[in-house]
């Protein structure tokens, strides 16, 4: 037998689908937009803090905006990509009569390694250890009936709701345990906490504020434990899974019935999509930002989130294909970046940690927040230029690289 062929390769080049880099390269844009404002500090430090030349009149008004327009938006089209990508991944093994199960779990496997450094030495906004946690369970649903993965991803998209009525009702705050345990780290390395609507929390504006690199990996592996806290008590595990399985079913249209040449379809999820997503979004944001934060309001956000961050995630998605199927135009900068997104989400977060945090320029808390959405794009605007660049010379992003060769665990060809 031709030891080759057990060899499980990676996709080729000729079998990507534009359209899906394209889309991955808008997604780490805009989640970037959406976790800059937390490397910058802008919600931790009192206004007085910033520069003078760095406060703007209309901050508030963009913050709302992004808010309403961008929050949550974009890593549910990432979360809709990992499933499409589960689905790519699953056909191509089997079409070539290998076993899918063995190869994702390694996939999975390499991926929690990377998401556990980046969450617990550097970036405690990480999302890559939730992703490769869900794909482990992802593989036992791969197979799901089309018709019950849609029943199961709507139930799993509102069971946040269920999530918080579960711990209002119970007073059973389960996350806490994860909370707890950062505060044990920080005490055991006598890091710094704070008091935080009447409880001991970590300090996170000291977090930033650190000038010393041990000081910021012992922070950050707590902090790392506050980001496991935060998920749990948001639910987004539920929520996230619930996209994986809308990713499976959109996978299997892509790949199967040409959903990307529907153009009636696509047109109906972007309709649709905006004229139930913008409006819950929007009420969303208006008692983020001007509600009073009682029981009442915070079960309403919640309830907001669920009926209105998925339909206008998948209407922005469907709004990219359509305008791709009319001919990619300007959308194709974002190619580049899409094919390099593990290399571009990782390398934000030392770009940011350079500019913000203390063992970096110390610009935390200084800038408002428009200044802060000029940076952001404009390393993201760098980011396209040098992914184009570094594609011209290389097959593959040297993150993606890696992640494949560990996973496929055959010598792979890096320059052109």
């Amino acid at each position: 037998m031709n030891q080759e062929n057990n060899i499980v390769k990676p996709i080729s080049k000729e079998d990507r689908i534009v359209y899906l880099d394209i889309l991955r390269g808008i997604a780490i844009l805009f989640i970037f937009t959406a976790n800059i404002p937390f490397f910058s500090g802008i919600f931790f430090f009192p206004e007085e803090f910033r520069f003078g030349w760095a406060n703007l009149a209309f901050d508030k008004s963009l913050d709302f905006i992004m808010y309403a327009l961008i929050d949550g938006k974009f890593y549910s089209i990432f979360s809709l990509l990992f499933g499409i990508g589960c689905v790519i991944q699953f056909q191509n093994l089997t079409y070539h009569n290998k076993p899918f199960p063995p190869f994702f779990r390694k996939r999975m496997f390499w991926l929690l390694a990377i998401g556990c450094i980046h969450l617990f030495l550097f970036w405690p906004g990480d999302i890559l250890t939730l992703y490769a946690v869900l794909g482990f369970i992802l593989i036992w649903f791969i197979k799901m009936e089309n018709r019950t993965l849609l029943s199961l991803a709507a139930l799993l998209i509102f069971f946040p709701i269920v999530n918080w009525v579960f711990m209002e009702e119970t007073g059973i705050y389960y996350p806490g345990i994860a909370f707890d345990q950062s505060l044990v780290i920080f005490h055991h390395f006598g890091m710094p906490t704070m008091e935080w609507n009447g409880r001991e929390v970590t300090n996170f504006p000291a977090y930033l504020q650190n000038p010393n690199l041990i000081d910021h990996f012992k922070m950050s592996l707590g902090k790392g434990f506050v980001r496991i806290g935060r998920i749990l008590d948001e639910g987004r595990e539920f929520k996230v899974f619930g996209v994986f399985l809308i990713g499976i079913w959109t996978g299997r249209k892509i790949l199967n019935e040409d959903l990307l040449n529907n153009k009636s379809f696509l047109r109906k999820v972007l309709i649709w999509g905006l004229i139930i997503g913008l409006p819950f979004n929007f009420l969303r944001a208006n008692l983020e930002f001007y509600g009073n934060g009682n029981i009442e309001q915070e079960f309403l956000k919640i309830l907001y989130y669920a009926l209105g961050t998925v339909p206008l995630a998948m209407a922005y998605a469907a709004g990219i294909a359509l305008w791709v199927k009319k001919g990619a135009g300007v959308l194709k900068w974002f190619q580049p970046v899409g094919k390099m997104a593990l290399t571009n989400y990782l390398s934000q977060t030392f770009i940011s940690i350079a500019i913000f945090y203390g063992i970096g320029f110390g610009l935390a808390g200084k800038l408002g927040f428009t200044v802060i959405m000029i940076i952001a794009f404009t390393i993201f605007f760098l980011q396209m230029i040098f992914s184009k660049v570094w594609l011209s010379y290389f097959k593959y992003g040297p993150m993606e690289w890696l992640w494949r060769k560990l996973t496929y665990g055959i010598s792979l060809k890096f320059k052109r």
